[in-house]
């Protein structure tokens, strides 16, 4: 095998690695979004967004948004995948494209819990 083919072998082959790690890591997260439905203390909301701030390439950090009212809302996030990346949400940002918010109320902060399009 020449090294050409030896090289792009190897970079094929890392690609490959960290795809799997990225489905490995996006299916690994222990959110509770799946149990909203039944939980009578969540909410829901539908807004732009304005902001992302994530804490990692699958979990999200904070989240701010503007309903259709014009009201702003800022969300912290629960652990895990919570539907949506940080880079699909920035997508929504840039293309002004509006997401659908299922969070709770902890103490004082608004919790995000689950986010689609």
């Amino acid at each position: 095998m020449s090294p050409t083919a030896r090289r792009l072998w190897r970079v094929g082959f890392l690609a490959l690695a960290l795809m799997l790690a990225l489905v490995v890591a996006c299916g690994a997260g222990s959110s509770d979004a799946g149990n909203i439905e039944t939980d009578p203390q969540s909410s829901q909301v539908r807004g732009r967004v304005l902001e992302v701030v994530g804490r990692n390439i699958v979990e999200l950090e904070t989240l701010r948004i503007r309903d259709e009212s014009g009201k702003e809302w800022t969300f912290g996030a629960a652990e895990g995948f919570i539907g949506l990346s940080p880079s699909h949400l920035r997508e929504h940002k840039l293309l002004g494209e509006s997401v659908l918010v299922t969070y709770v109320i902890q103490g004082n902060e608004l919790i995000a819990v689950d986010i689609t399009d």
